[in-house]
């Protein structure tokens, strides 16, 4: 993820150009710039097919058209953006009163079990996070005790693999009387909160922007860009090239701005720093319940984005 100083005009802009989005932008805008090239010079040498007779209003009401669906297709894509960041906001708070709860009801010389939690309550969103990256490794995950871990393995969806060790071994607490019946009801709100999570990230990487859609704005996009240079290669000549290169570098690259945030949950720049939240929750359970962490542990919970000043 980037982050960047609103003043910071000239550094924000150069950077942005050095990330794999800009790139494809810029390759798609250097195709638009041979065809355009391709039809101006063959416009004014050798054919007459200008488009003469168009009213300029009607060019005007496509353009209108077309930015309206963009900025539809671009909010459409950071209201998902946001609320997986609402939904891991989520999982941190409820992470961190877990861990808050179980300091309270355990004992100061319960080492075993307040080491148990800890770690169970980090390997959440560690697990969520590479379910939602498709990437099944349990090598991220702490080893809660003896065979856990391999346990987890067994299961297709390992967060809720997690989720369950933490249900079993809550009910064993509770049926040893360690945990009173109030302590038991509000404890499971925190524990039901994880699968919710869960479901809401699973809903916004499983469900994207309908197809036809999607392929619907880039076929105007498509029409919109090919037909231009017809209509205003009569008033602008040879400036119709840079006009329409620059039209095109707008409408594609808020179309693939759109493409890039709709799931914030994959590895390019602008995704949610998953790595790092994950981190963060490990870092404050431990803290919490206090169990020694490395300081290296703690370092790498700190914000390992892009800084552009």
């Amino acid at each position: 993820m980037i982050i960047y100083k609103g003043k910071g005009w000239i550094a924000a802009v150069w950077h942005f150009h050095t990330g794999p989005t800009a790139k494809a932008l810029i390759k798609r805008v250097a195709l638009v710039g041979v065809y355009v090239t391709i039809v101006t010079v063959a416009e004014l040498n050798f054919s007459d097919l200008r488009i003469k007779d168009t009213p300029s209003s009607f060019l005007q009401a496509m353009g209108i058209l077309l930015s309206l669906l963009l900025i539809f297709r671009t909010n459409s894509a950071y209201d998902r953006f946001y609320e997986g960041r609402i939904a891991w906001g989520t999982l941190i708070n409820n992470c961190r009163n877990m861990a808050i709860f179980f300091n309270a009801v355990l004992d100061q010389d319960n080492v075993s079990d307040r080491l148990f939690f800890a770690k169970t309550i980090s390997n959440f969103p560690f697990a969520l996070k590479n379910h939602l990256r498709d990437s099944p490794g349990l090598d991220e995950l702490d080893e809660t005790e003896e065979g856990e871990r391999r346990d987890l393995s067994n299961f297709d969806h390992v967060p809720s693999g997690v989720s369950n060790q933490l249900w079993v071994k809550t009910e064993s607490l509770y049926r040893q009387g360690r945990i009173s019946d109030s302590q038991h009801i509000n404890l499971n709100r925190y524990l039901s909160s994880l699968m919710d999570v869960c479901g809401i990230c699973e809903r916004i990487k499983n469900t994207p922007i309908p197809f036809s859609y999607n392929l619907f704005i880039k076929l105007f996009i498509l029409l919109y860009v090919g037909v231009l240079p017809f209509t205003v290669v009569e008033v602008y000549g040879y400036l119709t090239i840079p006009a329409v290169m620059l039209t095109s570098y707008v409408l594609v690259g808020l179309e693939l701005i759109g493409e890039e945030i709709e799931d914030p949950f994959g590895l390019e720049r602008n995704d949610l720093p998953l790595n790092q939240l994950s981190q963060l929750i490990r870092v404050n359970t431990h803290d919490i319940l206090q169990i020694y962490l490395p300081h290296v542990e703690k370092e790498a919970a700190k914000p390992g984005f892009t800084i552009v000043t």
